[in-house]
């Protein structure tokens, strides 16, 4: 299958591409298509910045979505840069300490069929259409012959 060849090479914004979760007979289905994890330490104010030019693409391309921000050890107030932001839920649990719990924490949280995540520590110029291309691409191939 090319979809992991394909998937490899992405740099900023990384796409888990797994089918949507299907829900057992009687459970409501989430109306979330895209969940988008992302876990912070101290990033300052690129971080508004990066999830506001997120949600915005988002919303314009017509995808449902979730940003699950997850803080580890932040000690520059990020997270409260996030308030107000549509469709952006953020955590500081302090039990989280790295990036691997931050992901897994997002992971778990995430309702959406589709999830991806984003770096903004290493990555402080995130394209949210990078993002988005990620999950059509992720769309075409769960259509697409195997």
């Amino acid at each position: 299958m090319t979809v992991a060849a394909e998937l490899s090479g992405m740099t900023v914004a990384h796409m888990i591409a797994s089918p949507p979760v299907v829900f057992p007979s009687g459970t409501p289905c989430p109306t979330v298509e895209f969940s988008v994890v992302v876990p912070f330490r101290n990033p300052g104010s690129a971080l508004r910045h990066t999830v506001q030019r997120i949600t915005e693409v988002l919303y314009a391309q017509n995808v449902s979505f979730q940003i699950i921000a997850v803080a580890t050890e932040s000690t520059d107030g990020s997270e409260y840069t996030l308030a107000g932001l549509h469709g952006t839920w953020v955590s500081s649990d302090p039990d989280i300490r790295d990036r691997g719990a931050a992901l897994e924490y997002g992971f778990a949280s995430a309702v959406g069929a589709w999830i991806g995540f984003i770096d903004v520590d290493i990555d402080a110029d995130v394209d949210p259409y990078e993002l988005v291309e990620c999950l059509h691409r992720a769309r075409e191939a769960m259509h697409s012959p195997s």
